[in-house]
C-alpha cells in the first residue's frame, strides 16, 4: 500500500502532438530524467488519440514540469492544443513549470503563427470552425501557444542537432527547474519533494539571522560602537532577523519572477 504521507517524486509531462520524436532521443531523455529521480514520465503518444481528455488533464495536474515540443506539425490535432490550454492554466497559477522546445521551427514562427507552423494552425482553425464552431476554444488555443512559447527557459532543436545532445540539454534544464520548484510563489502538486537544493524555510532564516545578530553584538559591535544599549534590545535581536526573513522572501520572489519572465 502507498503511504499517502510519503512525498511523491516529481513527474514530467511531455506534450509533443503529432511530432515524430526519434527513439534514441526518448531513450536518453527517459534515462536522464530517471537519474534525476523522476520516475513518472508521461508522454502524449498516438495511443491516447481520441481518448477522454480528463485522464490526460489529471496527469498534467499531477506533474511538476511539462515539456512542450513545438514543431511544424504540432498544431495538427485538437487534443494537443487542449493539453496546452490546461498547462497554461496550471502555469499561470504557479502549479506547473513549463519548458518550451522548438523542434525544426523558429521561435518567431510559433509565437506569431507564421511559416509552416502558422499555415498548419490556420488549417486546423478553419477545419475546426467549419464543423464545430467554438471561437472561445480557438482563442484559448492561440493564447496558450503565444504564452507557452514565450516562457523561459526555452531550447531550440535543429534537424542536424544530435538527439542525445538535445536530450541532455533538456535534462539539465529540468534539473534547474526542479531546483527552483520550491521558490516563493510556487504551489506545486501535493507531495512534491526535493531533497537537494531546496530553499531555506523562514524559520531557518530567522534562527540564522538571530545568531548573526547575537554574535555581532557579542564580538563586533563593541569594537565599532561605544554605546551598546541598542544591540541588547528586542529591536535588534528580533527586528534584525525579521528584516532578513522579509528580504529573503523578496529575493526569492524576484528571482522567481526573473527566472520565469517571457521574452518581450
Amino acid at each position: 500500500m502507498v503511504d499517502p504521507a510519503r512525498p511523491r517524486p516529481p513527474q514530467v509531462f511531455l506534450n509533443s502532438g503529432a511530432t515524430e520524436l526519434p527513439d534514441d532521443f526518448i531513450k536518453h531523455l527517459v534515462s536522464g530524467l530517471t537519474d534525476l529521480g523522476i520516475l513518472n514520465i508521461f508522454m502524449d503518444r498516438d495511443d491516447w488519440w481520441g481518448r477522454d481528455l480528463d485522464r490526460i488533464f489529471t496527469c498534467i495536474e499531477e506533474s511538476t514540469i511539462a515539456l512542450v515540443i513545438f514543431s511544424p506539425s504540432y498544431p495538427e490535432t485538437e487534443w494537443c492544443l487542449d493539453e496546452l490550454v490546461k498547462m497554461k492554466e496550471r502555469a499561470n497559477n504557479n502549479k506547473l513549470l513549463v519548458i518550451p522546445i522548438f523542434f525544426n521551427v523558429s521561435k518567431n514562427d510559433v509565437r506569431n503563427f507564421e511559416g509552416e507552423f502558422g499555415d498548419r494552425f490556420m488549417e486546423l482553425r478553419k477545419r475546426y470552425t467549419k464543423y464545430k464552431y467554438d471561437p472561445f476554444r480557438v482563442q484559448r488555443w492561440e493564447t496558450s501557444v503565444m504564452t507557452i512559447s514565450r516562457m523561459e527557459a526555452s531550447l531550440t532543436w535543429e534537424t542536424q542537432s544530435s538527439s542525445i545532445s538535445i536530450a541532455m540539454d533538456i535534462i539539465r534544464e529540468v534539473n534547474k527547474e526542479l531546483n527552483i520548484a520550491s521558490d516563493a510563489g510556487f504551489s506545486l502538486p501535493l507531495g512534491f519533494h526535493k531533497d537537494m537544493h531546496s530553499k531555506l524555510t523562514n524559520g531557518e532564516v530567522f534562527v540564522s539571522a538571530f545568531l548573526v545578530a547575537f554574535l555581532f553584538r557579542l564580538f563586533i559591535a563593541r569594537l565599532l560602537f561605544t554605546d551598546m544599549t541598542f544591540f541588547g534590545t528586542a529591536k535588534w535581536l528580533v527586528g534584525f532577523p525579521i528584516a532578513i526573513v522579509v528580504l529573503y522572501q523578496l529575493h526569492c520572489a524576484l528571482t522567481q519572477q526573473n527566472r520565469r519572465a517571457p521574452d518581450p
